[in-house]
């Protein structure tokens, strides 16, 4: 099995590590200044802890699909720093069954997951969305895109990003339109993004940008500027 397949399924088997409503200090060796904790009720009752960043009066939300090595711990200094510099409001749970997330991480639920992030997001007064999803969460960020004909939504991004899980995320197979996908991979993962791009339908074509390197995720973003500035792009479309 590929280093990478093993480490998916090791992180999937990792469970609940604290409670939803915990303080983030006590989830994360580090929490950005101005990261609050967030409560999030999702299908069937389960609790999903997520953290939030950025402006409460900010018109552009984004909601952040996870990988599944990771937790929203992973993300709060990357996601705060550009919610920061874009003046975006920032929401990132838990996958359920992962981190702070209660749930069993039943894969037909993820997708609806991210959407009740999206939701929060629009009530708490964004008038614009985006869904951001990385390796594992990447098909997650854009089935949720493509199911939430509701809300406002205005780019989903995929970054690093798997073409479906098993279970039930597959967004090839959605016959319904995001607004706009921004798709970015290294080089091993490059038919993925490419795949999602050219194969999901899309009402305004974004843009798909392949890195000849071999960072994966959120390294991807940490160790390439051009990356995070291809996020913020995406984001600027808003």
């Amino acid at each position: 099995m590929p280093r990478l397949a093993v480490l998916i399924v090791l992180a999937l088997l990792t469970g609940c590590g604290v409670a939803p409503d915990s303080p983030l200090a006590d989830q994360c060796d580090t929490v950005p200044p101005g990261a609050e904790r967030v409560v999030l009720r999702a299908g069937s009752g389960v609790r999903l802890g997520a953290a939030v960043v950025g402006p409460p009066g900010a018109p552009v939300g984004m909601a952040v699909a996870h990988g599944a090595g990771h937790t929203l711990c992973d993300w709060l200094p990357a996601m705060s720093a550009l919610a920061e510099r874009l003046r975006v409001r920032v929401i990132v749970p838990d996958r359920r069954g992962t981190g702070s997330s209660e749930g069993d991480g039943e894969v037909g639920e993820l997708a609806a997951d991210l959407q009740t992030a999206l939701t929060w997001l629009h009530d708490q007064g964004a008038t614009r969305l985006a869904a951001l999803g990385s390796s594992y969460g990447g098909p997650i960020a854009v089935l949720a895109a493509q199911r939430a004909t509701s809300l406002p939504m205005c780019v989903a991004i995929a970054v690093s990003p798997l073409t479906g899980i098993e279970g039930g995320v597959a967004p090839l197979a959605e016959d319904r339109p995001v607004r706009s996908l921004w798709t970015v991979a290294e080089t091993a993962f490059g038919a993925n993004a490419t795949a999602l791009f050219e194969k999901v339908p899309q009402a305004t074509k974004g843009r798909l940008k392949i890195l000849p390197v071999d960072d994966h995720s959120l390294g991807l973003l940490r160790g390439h500027p051009e990356a995070m500035t291809f996020v913020e792009d995406a984001l600027r479309t808003c």
